[in-house]
């Protein structure tokens, strides 16, 4: 398929020899921008990656996997999709990789770019085109050894960020499993941020909170 970008980043795309930009607009408008040699997904013109300390999205997914340290008998839970990216670095490491995505526009653009190729072809990643929150309720107790999450921003989806979704997390989870939780570092209020109120509710939940890492804007826990 051939991909062609615009001085602006943005992604073209050739549908029987007409030009097509990469680009959906059902009330918001979700588009493909080239960032690093790689896309990267914007929601009304909000990216939807953090890249600033990273080559690329990939690079970002990978160190998470990494840190989680997946092996490879391991069922991993993708909670939002986006454009394959997180399932695509899980993949490489483990056995079973389900990912959920609620919004169809979003799988719509990631199946036009070649980025997300192995999103769609690996055999190993499963696809949902759910709402995680609901979807989870169809797991079985203990399915998963990690859960990577990673929300859209607290204004945007603030059930994703609840005690009850973490209590689901929970369940599927099976002992000592694994959970990456990214929060972005907006929101500081009454001398604390996002990520540090996240941490809490997380704890009372019944996580153990291993590291806060500034640098991926998230929280690396366990089970507890």
């Amino acid at each position: 398929m051939d991909i062609e970008t615009d001085d602006e980043g943005n992604l073209f795309v050739y549908i029987k020899n007409e030009k097509h930009q990469l680009a959906v607009f059902t009330g918001h408008l979700y588009k493909l921008r080239m960032r690093n040699g790689m896309p990267i997904l914007e929601v009304d013109g909000v990216r939807m990656h953090l890249v600033k300390e990273f080559k690329n999205p990939l690079e970002y997914s990978e160190e998470i996997v990494k840190k989680l340290d997946i092996k490879k008998n391991q069922a991993v839970l993708d909670t939002c999709g986006g454009l394959g990216y997180t399932a695509m670095a899980a993949a490489k490491k483990a056995k079973k990789v389900v990912s959920c995505e609620i919004k169809k526009e979003v799988l719509t653009l990631a199946e036009y770019s070649p980025w997300s190729s192995d999103y769609f072809k690996n055999k190993k990643i499963r696809i949902y085109n759910e709402n995680v929150y609901e979807k989870i309720n169809d797991f079985k107790d203990g399915e998963f050894d990690a859960v990577i999450h990673d929300p859209p921003r607290f204004s945007h989806a603030p059930e994703l960020y609840s005690a009850d979704f973490y209590r689901k997390i929970l369940r599927i989870l099976k002992p000592k499993g694994k959970i990456f939780h990214y929060t972005g570092s907006l929101g500081k209020r009454k001398g604390k941020d996002i990520l540090e109120k996240t941490a809490e509710r997380m704890e009372k939940t019944g996580f153990k909170i291993k590291i806060k890492d500034k640098r991926l804007q998230g929280i690396f826990a366990v089970k507890g």
